[in-house]
């Protein structure tokens, strides 16, 4: 009996990049479903922001509370 593993689990970077591409619409933060606005990618759910700048790379905006 052979077992064949997959790997399921992506890491940080490619979430991030499936995200941007609009491969994925799930929030990094809640699960939710995330909005893509004028450049950037919104959580209406807990308020994350993933904002694509020229200089700066990608960032990532989550606020507690």
């Amino acid at each position: 009996m052979t077992l064949t593993l997959t790997v399921f689990a992506r890491t940080l970077d490619q979430e991030l990049l499936a995200l941007q591409r609009g491969a994925s619409l799930e929030c990094l933060a809640c699960g939710e479903f995330v909005l893509h606005r004028a450049g950037a990618i919104l959580c209406p759910e807990c308020g994350a922001e993933l904002r694509g700048e020229a200089e700066a790379g990608l960032q990532l905006t989550v606020q507690a509370g």
